[in-house]
């Protein structure tokens, strides 16, 4: 939850009726900005490696690291599109499934480790050569997103 509430966001914890409705909004509220901040870091980590790619190709036209320099802008633009399709915490209005405070709290500690991942991927993506390393952790960041998706379906069927 965030830690500055408006006045009105504090009153409304109050109302014993109103408390919890508020408090899964909060918790949505984190999940969305959680994951923006996921995709914002991705499309930071093409930027630096656009710009590498771009100063690698002036110098050496054939090397070998521009294809994967490419492949890993690929698979980054994929996950970005899947991290801005994915469910949020906010998307139980009509479902079968309610999700309770305990899954929203799982779904925003994924979308922490997500963050932490995106992260790390973003400060090596000034160095080209740390291409097998991004691409690990993509790999980790893609495993947290199966994990996270699967928070949004009943225990049997995960």
């Amino acid at each position: 939850m965030p830690r500055e509430l408006t006045p009105l966001e504090k009153l409304q914890l109050m109302v014993p009726g109103y408390r919890g409705y508020k408090v899964k909004d909060l918790i949505r509220q984190d999940d969305f900005l959680i994951r923006q901040s996921v995709i914002q870091k991705l499309e930071s980590t093409i930027s630096n490696l656009s710009l590498a790619e771009s100063q690698l190709a002036s110098q050496n036209p054939f090397s070998p690291l521009l294809k994967r320099i490419e492949f890993v802008i690929s698979q980054i633009r994929t996950l970005i599109g899947t991290v801005l399709s994915q469910q949020g915490g906010g998307a139980d209005v009509y479902a079968r499934w309610k999700i309770q405070t305990e899954q929203l709290d799982e779904i925003v500690q994924h979308d922490s480790q997500m963050v932490s991942i995106a992260n790390e991927i973003y400060q090596l993506s000034s160095i080209p050569e740390n291409i097998d390393v991004i691409l690990k952790l993509l790999d980790n960041l893609k495993q947290v997103i199966i994990e996270r998706q699967k928070l949004f379906f009943p225990p049997e069927y995960r």
